[in-house]
């Protein structure tokens, strides 16, 4: 994805198909250019259309695990942990901004603060 893609993010939902292996072993690269971007930002993983097949809950999915990542099942088709999903990443990019001292985040707070000043020579 483009780099505007990342711009201001404060968090990041990173969403596979159970039923498309390849999207899962996309995650590994997605990850990368996340964090090549934004490096500190909070990420979760989340398993979509557990709908199709319940049996899936019963996997491991290790990705998660491997970079200490919160991992979610859901539905977007019938609403399984949607509300709970959003809820969680929500929490997780107001607690990430409010105390954020990533470079980006800090340039840019000094530039929503000065716009806000009148300057006069």
């Amino acid at each position: 994805m483009h780099a505007s893609y990342y711009h201001k993010a404060h968090a990041c939902i990173m969403v596979f198909d159970v039923q498309r292996k390849v999207t899962y072993k996309n995650l590994n690269s997605w990850y990368k250019e996340l964090r090549e971007f934004r490096p500190e930002i909070p990420c979760v993983v989340v398993a979509n259309k557990i709908d199709a097949d319940m049996k899936v809950t019963q996997k491991s999915f290790n990705f998660a695990r491997k970079f200490s990542l919160p991992f979610y099942f859901v539905s977007a088709a019938d609403g399984t942990n949607v509300v709970k999903l959003f809820n969680d990443a929500i929490k997780l990019a107001i607690a990430y901004k409010q105390n954020s001292g990533d470079f980006m985040d800090e340039v840019m707070r000094e530039l929503e603060v000065g716009r806000g000043e009148v300057v006069t020579l």
